[in-house]
Parts: structure tokens; C-alpha cells; sequence
């Protein structure tokens, strides 16, 4: 892999989940274990298994289960807030964060009391709720709740492995 032109794109959580998911799997099948490219190595060895962490850990929407993303989700995401004419940072922070309140989205969005009305806020959350999952937050909660007994498990049972 060869980077032809640097910070040309960025890429949400979901998009680097996936292709780290599909590295890794498409090498497995292969069966190719000693020659792989040499940014691969180093990431599926030392940070593979820590962005998974990351990414699996409460609140982030990739947490939930089942998984809120799919292909599509980006597209329709992109096409449903167009009319707000959000910057490419701004969508990506809500790709990322999902945010579930207006108040969450004003963390976000740069000068959002200025640029969009209450009316528009809520629109905005009610799209980021339909199109990226649910916006009550429940599954965040579940999955927090989750991680707290795999915890708890963890500290009567050391040796305990848990599935990423």
C-alpha cells in the first residue's frame, strides 16, 4: 500500500473499522503470513487490536450491537444534511460521535445557535437519529452496562479473554 497523495480524504471510524477488517481477513484467507506490506504488519500487530478497543468502547456508535453503519450510511447521511451545508470536519465528527441531542451537535457544529434555528437543530438530530441509529441513547448505555460486567468478571477472573 502506497500513499499516492497525503490527507487527500478523511476517513470516519467506520471506514477505517472496515478496512481494517477486511485487511485483516482478506490476508487470513489467503494465507499469508510472512510477506505482507510493511504498514500492514505494524498495524494489524501492535494497533489492530487497540482500535478495535477503541472503537468497540462505549459511547462510540460502533459499540452498538448490532452495528448501526452499513455501506449506505455514509451516502444517505451526506444527501440527508445537505441542505444544512455542514463543513467535512462537522460531518465527520457526527459520523463519529452520533450525536443524539442538540445539545451534543453544538459541541460539534461551529457557531450552530447563529447558523441554524431551534426547529433546524432538532431536524438535524432527528436526521442523525434515523439515518445512524437511535437517538436515546439506550444502546450506548447497553453496551457501557456490558463492558462494566465484563469488567467485574474480569477482576474475579484475571485469565478471563474476552472477544473483541
Amino acid at each position: 500500500m502506497k500513499i499516492l497523495e497525503a490527507q487527500s480524504a478523511t476517513l470516519t471510524n467506520y471506514e477505517v473499522y472496515t478496512h481494517l477488517t477486511e485487511q485483516r481477513s482478506r490476508y487470513a484467507k489467503k494465507g499469508i503470513k510472512g510477506r505482507r506490506p510493511g504498514n500492514l504488519e505494524t498495524v494489524v500487530k501492535e494497533d489492530y487490536l487497540q482500535l478495535l478497543e477503541y472503537f468497540h468502547e462505549a459511547p462510540s456508535p460502533l459499540a452498538s450491537k448490532p452495528l448501526p453503519y452499513n455501506d449506505q450510511t455514509i451516502g444517505t447521511l451526506l444527501e440527508r444534511l445537505r441542505p444544512f451545508n455542514f463543513t467535512k470536519a462537522e460531518i465527520l465528527m457526527i459520523m463519529n460521535l452520533r450525536p443524539t441531542k442538540a445539545e451534543s451537535l453544538n459541541t460539534i457544529v461551529e457557531e450552530m445557535d447563529d447558523r441554524f434555528s431551534d426547529e433546524q437543530q432538532l431536524e438535524i438530530v432527528e436526521i442523525i437519529a434515523e439515518v445512524l441509529g437511535t437517538a436515546d441513547g439506550t444502546a450506548e448505555r447497553q453496551a457501557m452496562n456490558d463492558q462494566a460486567e465484563v469488567r467485574k468478571a474480569q477482576q474475579l477472573d484475571p485469565k478471563m479473554e474476552v472477544d473483541g
